[in-house]
């Protein structure tokens, strides 16, 4: 009879290996609670266990139980690298910055070469200390160690040099399913000119949905990846012969950088997934931005070589979206403002600055749009953080993540959207102006900081990018002074959005389609002819004649893998 807790927790114990192996959390996380109850009788079992529990929290964000959990294994074993780098991840998400950037540091001490460690050094750092310079030297630092060693080993291409032809180009995702690269992408996929583009989709993402079998009619070769390893997935990259391939994650989930650093394909190009930065890596040859999000002189941040489009992105609405005509303000509600934006992008210089706000008008209240799926983990996660910089709870309205079309009804609830610094919206600013709402954002140059401001600028709402945090304030209560000036907003912010270049698909499509074209002709010239969709001017022209006099079609028996 002595020996049946300790079975019976081994056998709660697989169990719950088990549920995790079918991402069922919450029957996991039932299973590993049994065990423990069961009595494990080693240290070294209940550790293992309690760090189960503890990333299943991060799993499923719920950070404040994972840093409660991560604290109590690091209580039993103070050096346990897994726990210490479960609390960076727990106090980052729960705004704790601070501390998240000193967990993490001590994480990188304890095992220099774990790459995830690195990496999430350098994304902590830079969200918690935005400094471009700074960024570019972790980012990179990650690139030259892990990424970079890659590429020595690239092969050479049996390449056709004929300067017209089809181009062949691979679009690498995790997110071809209900994300915002998705929309973002549909429009591409629907446009792409097939004698101009043969277009291939390696989808990783292993969840699949209606938004992936949208997108697999749009796409003539679409190859479902996500049981390839990298070294599978470079092999049929190559097989395919793709001249350009790019990449739509960046160091997001689901990424596939190092096929990227394994030199897939002799032009390789980052777009969309990952505004954040440089990503850090030589091998990714090129950037794809606009001035907007890249003004001149950013070039210096980044390892990959800037090539800017007029718009970076279009956008698709999501289908059901109505709106609202009338601000609730007009129809005798409080005054009301909404974040929309992650909950991990709330600084706490962002939330004080909102403090000021919600003090000069005491009857307006906030409602807080947080990444929790409960609402008691979203009230979890944010309220202590409210209630430690003393803003209003009883005027703070917190509303967990919720289904897209719920989402999008947003603007009938609020009048006054408040973009986050130093990390603004991307998709969410256009969800937010689709709505209806005007949104207040911070200027910026640093690109993960300016996406919004981009954004307001290509509307011409540029009146709406402050100065600094007493314009931010300024600028929030003159809207909240004008009503009819909401109203007026909504009359025709979507038909602006609609005649912008945002919506423009076809033209959006056709210079994606030029920067490939001149994208491959600064491959074939061994020179950086175009750096932009502008037309060539002399001397660009004059590059471009003496490479088609020189040129004839051949096989590529070099093999370049460096860089033009």
């Amino acid at each position: 009879m002595s020996q049946q807790p300790s079975q019976n927790s081994k056998a709660q114990f697989q169990a719950g290996l088990a549920a995790e192996a079918s991402h069922d959390y919450l029957l996991a996380l039932t299973h590993y609670t049994a065990s423990l109850e069961a009595g494990a009788d080693q240290m070294g079992t209940q550790l293992e266990t309690w760090l189960k529990i503890g990333n299943l929290f991060l799993r499923t964000m719920k950070y404040q139980q994972a840093a409660e959990t991560m604290e109590f294994v690091l209580g039993m074993s103070p050096g346990n690298v897994q726990a210490v780098y479960g609390l960076a991840i727990s106090y980052f998400y729960l705004g704790r910055l601070e501390e998240a950037c000193a967990f993490i540091d001590h994480a990188v001490e304890m095992q220099p070469d774990n790459s995830s460690f690195v990496l999430d050094k350098a994304n902590i750092h830079s969200i918690a200390r935005p400094d471009p310079a700074q960024k570019l030297a972790l980012y990179k630092a990650w690139g030259e160690r892990f990424a970079d060693p890659f590429g020595r080993q690239a092969q050479p291409f049996a390449y056709d040099r004929a300067p017209g032809r089809c181009l062949r180009v691979g679009y690498v995702s995790g997110d071809m399913r209900a994300h915002a690269v998705a929309y973002f992408m549909e429009p591409v996929f629907a446009h792409h000119d097939p004698s101009k583009v043969e277009v291939h989709v390696f989808a990783t993402n292993r969840q699949q949905d209606d938004t992936t079998a949208h997108l697999q009619t749009l796409v003539p070769h679409w190859h479902d990846v996500s049981s390839l390893d990298d070294n599978a997935l470079y092999k049929l990259i190559r097989q395919q012969n793709i001249d350009i391939l790019v990449d739509l994650s960046g160091h997001t989930q689901g990424h596939r950088l190092y096929v990227f650093a394994r030199r897939a394909a002799p032009i390789q190009v980052t777009w969309l997934g990952y505004i954040g930065g440089t990503l850090g890596m030589q091998a990714m040859d090129y950037r794809l931005t606009d001035w907007g999000m890249d003004p001149a002189g950013n070039e210096r941040y980044y390892v990959e070589t800037l090539f800017r489009l007029h718009c970076m992105a279009s956008y698709i609405p999501p289908a059901n979206a109505p709106l609202a005509e009338r601000p609730p303000m007009l129809d005798g509600n409080a005054p009301t403002l909404v974040s929309l934006n992650s909950s991990r992008k709330l600084t706490d210089q962002t939330l004080l600055l909102w403090k000021r706000i919600l003090e000069a008008r005491p009857d307006a209240q906030l409602l807080l749009h947080v990444q929790e799926v409960s609402i008691e983990d979203a009230v979890n996660t944010i309220e202590p953080r409210l209630v430690q910089l003393e803003l209003p709870l009883d005027r703070i309205i917190v509303s967990p993540i919720v289904p897209m079309e719920e989402f999008m009804t947003r603007g009938t609830m609020a009048d006054v959207a408040l973009d986050s610094f130093p990390v603004s919206g991307g998709t969410t600013t256009l969800h937010t102006l689709w709505m209806g709402l005007p949104i207040i954002t911070m200027q910026a140059e640093d690109a993960v900081s300016a996406s919004t401001g981009s954004t307001l600028h290509a509307l011409g709402l540029q009146d709406w990018i402050a100065r600094d945090e007493d314009d931010y304030v300024a600028k929030v209560l003159a809207l909240l002074d004008k009503p009819q000036a909401l109203l007026e907003h909504r009359s025709h912010i979507r038909d602006s959005m609609r005649a912008s270049l945002l919506m423009d698909y076809a033209g959006r499509c056709r210079e994606l389609e030029l920067a490939f074209r001149r994208l491959h002709y600064n491959y074939l010239a061994g020179r950086h002819i175009s750096l932009d969709t502008q037309p060539l001017g002399e001397a660009e022209l004059a590059l471009v004649d003496q490479w088609l006099a020189e040129t004839k079609p051949r096989q590529d028996k070099e093999g370049s893998a460096s860089r033009p």
